[in-house]
């Protein structure tokens, strides 16, 4: 009487498949919390069949792989969106200061300096003669050329700060473009010789999604398993195992940073450098504004004062320094002024101290609309109003076209989520189920065993 072996096979590839699945069931649970981690199952296949007494019979099940669930075009789409709301993220944040550094303080703003300064020639204009008045504006001239040069200096920082944080992120895509380019030659070769790449592709995965926030970069899957990255005009990024770094060099006259690659003008579409470039735009815009703005107020006000009669019925100088060009970073009151008030101007040339026409007529250019600075026009209070309007425009715009990213990219990862993500009931089903076939499969083995130990007693 023969002894057939193969039930023990069958129960040994039974025991190992069951073990396997609860042993993946055990690797998703664990990672149910794991940034880009992609659920796994075990793909389980009928074995060969053999041929035992002429007979076909079945060899039990093979383990034919571990499948990771990805779906590539939701990840393309969430490349997409994780570009965007990194674009938005960080002009919204690198623009939040700008709107703060032009209102200044409840008290020592721009705003009120300007209406203060006015505010002095209305009072002389109605007591042209007074001493006190002229020293009362003076001082406000100073107060003035202060908080124009304090504004000035907060937007100048806010730049540079803005600048060096694009800086640190062009190091922090170098620096993660390297891992992606070392990942895709660890996933090159251990696919090439049939091995398992899911953990290092959702770790590749995850540093993909960081790049497409800091650059706006899209992947293209090669047929090596390796990823292509691009950005902007299609410049590649990473490339296989090369990597095409970015670069951050000093562009005249102020030395801000000008990003290339590969000794090339980089173009970013979308991602967080995308953003700290147009928020450094904008920032020097406004300064370039503001500039205007105070090479206007000296100009307009120097004018007026030069044609008027100070308190001592000598023809008036300039109110302001003039040195050209002026900006809001030099813009200074006339030192012989503040040494010596009585030279400010009230009156006009030909009737010294008998009215304050001249002082009315420079207290009425707050509100004149016949100001020009740069490319606005309007009254000084209005080209201001307009600056610090757009400011906050500019922040709130970003704001709310962040809020509106961040609902498209939710609904973007919950579809990923369902394809890839991990959901525990259906890991606690499989694991029950896993662990019954476990259990049958001993149950059969156990059987097996005991046939063919009552076959070899009989043949004793």
């Amino acid at each position: 009487m023969s002894i057939n072996f193969s039930a023990f096979e069958i129960g040994r590839r039974a025991l190992n498949a069951s073990q396997l699945g609860i042993n993946i069931a055990g690797q998703n649970i664990a990672n149910v919390n794991t940034p880009g981690y992609s659920r796994r199952r075990v793909q389980l296949t009928e074995s060969a069949d053999t041929s035992i007494n002429g007979y076909s019979i079945g060899s039990g099940v093979t383990v034919a792989g571990v499948q990771s669930f990805r779906d590539f075009f939701i990840q393309s789409r969430i490349q997409t969106e994780t570009g965007i709301a990194g674009r938005l993220t960080a002009r919204r944040d690198a623009l939040a200061p700008v709107e703060s550094a032009l209102q200044g303080s409840e008290s020592g703003g721009l705003q009120n300096a300007l209406n203060s300064f006015f505010g002095a020639f209305r009072d002389l204009e109605a007591n042209p003669t007074s001493a006190p008045l002229r020293s009362l504006t003076a001082q406000r001239g100073t107060n003035l050329a202060n908080a124009f040069q304090t504004t000035r200096a907060r937007l100048d920082d806010i730049r540079s700060g803005t600048d060096s944080h694009l800086r640190s992120t062009v190091e922090q895509v170098n620096s993660i473009s390297e891992r992606v380019a070392d990942l895709n030659d660890q996933i090159r070769s251990a696919e090439a010789t049939g091995g398992e790449a899911s953990a290092l592709r959702d770790q590749r995965g995850e540093l993909v999604n960081q790049l497409s926030e800091l650059t706006g970069a899209r992947s293209t899957e090669n047929s090596d398993g390796t990823v292509t990255l691009t950005i902007g005009e299609g410049r590649p990024l990473v490339s296989g195992d090369r990597v095409f770094t970015l670069e951050a060099d000093n562009t005249p006259p102020l030395g801000l940073a000008a990003i290339t690659i590969d000794g090339q003008p980089a173009v970013f579409d979308e991602g967080a450098i995308a953003g700290l470039q147009s928020a450094i735009a904008d920032t020097s815009s406004q300064i370039n504004d503001l500039d205007s703005l105070a090479a206007s107020v000296v100009q307009r006000v120097n004018d007026l004062h030069a044609s008027g009669t100070d308190l001592d019925g000598n023809q008036g100088a300039n109110f302001f320094n003039n040195a050209a060009p002026v900006t809001a970073a030099n813009i200074s009151v006339n030192t012989a002024i503040t040494g010596n008030p009585r030279l400010i101007v009230a009156s006009p040339l030909p009737q010294p101290g008998q009215n304050g026409t001249v002082a009315g007529e420079i207290a009425n250019l707050l509100t004149d609309q016949n100001t020009t600075a740069g490319t606005r026009t309007g009254s000084f209070s209005s080209i201001f109003g307009s600056m610090l309007a757009d400011a906050g425009e500019h922040v709130s715009q970003a704001d709310n076209d962040l809020q509106t990213q961040a609902a498209i990219l939710a609904q973007a990862t919950a579809q990923r989520d369902s394809i890839s993500g991990v959901s525990l009931d259906e890991e606690a089903i499989n694991l029950l189920q896993y662990q019954k076939a476990f259990e049958a499969a001993a149950r059969f083995i156990k059987v097996a065993d005991e046939m063919t130990q009552m076959i070899l007693s009989l043949a004793q």
